[in-house]
């Protein structure tokens, strides 16, 4: 090769080489690492999304599962009777906040389920047995709604007993449709309703002294007061109005 041919060939080589080394330096873009579903990224939130959050039981007070009152195997066992149907629960935490009120769990055991195919009716069918449990911004407020309650029922023409179950006081309210305990418990009251026809009239005050020593936590059972004896009305202690939602 002549002196002339080496330098047209190192003419052509240079250019290509300075080519090459342009494409394999640090101008070449990086491909974005894509994090799996373990990998946050920063500041994509995903650590917030991930930090555990208050369950409802430790911000209001009342449980939010109905099954952390009493199941239906429970309810049946207590009651002695199968407890047909189903069990609808309803949750609520908003509350205006001078009402004092923290939450509400309200458990329906026994409700009729509506046949497949049909609507069901207007009126809903009487539940056979409600456990409501509300929560209070202190021991004082949650005794406070008792008083109002056995004097409202008492002045509808209910019968009113005391009634002590786990050392709490509470009462137990009869009328025509149906038969109530009220009983408050630190900053939580307890309301439970049974329909008249459930269980025996006898068996009636009972029931519900086992299931308010369930519902307290109680392993054993108290001894239901004799209803036909209308206990005083001016124990404090709280709860709600067995049928309504105040």
């Amino acid at each position: 090769m002549t002196s002339r041919d080496r330098c047209r060939a190192a003419a052509l080589i240079l250019p290509l080489l300075l080519v090459l080394a342009g494409c394999s330096n640090g101008d070449e873009p990086e491909v974005p690492v894509v994090p799996t579903s373990g990998e946050p990224t920063e500041g994509d939130g995903t650590e917030a999304a991930e930090d555990p959050t208050a369950s409802p039981t430790s911000t209001t007070g009342v449980p939010e599962e109905c099954g952390d009152l009493a199941s239906a195997g429970d309810v049946a066992q207590i009651l002695q009777v199968p407890m047909q149907g189903e069990t609808i629960r309803v949750y609520n935490d908003e509350f205006l906040p001078d009402s004092g009120r923290t939450g509400r769990l309200t458990c329906s055991y026994g409700v009729p389920e509506a046949p497949e195919g049909q609507t069901p009716p207007p009126t809903p069918p009487p539940v056979p047995l409600e456990i409501a449990v509300s929560g209070y911004t202190d021991a004082e407020t949650a005794a406070g709604r008792i008083d109002p309650t056995v004097d409202d029922a008492q002045a509808a023409g209910a019968l009113v007993t005391a009634q002590t179950v786990a050392g709490r006081d509470g009462f137990l309210l009869s009328d025509a449709e149906d038969v109530s305990f009220v009983v408050a418990d630190d900053v939580r009251t307890y309301v439970i309703t049974l329909r008249h026809g459930v269980v025996a009239a006898a068996a009636e005050p009972v029931v519900l002294v086992n299931l308010a020593a369930h519902v307290l936590g109680d392993d054993g059972t108290g001894t239901a007061t004799d209803p036909a004896t209308p206990g005083p009305t001016d124990t404090g202690t709280a709860t709600e109005t067995p049928a309504a939602t105040p």
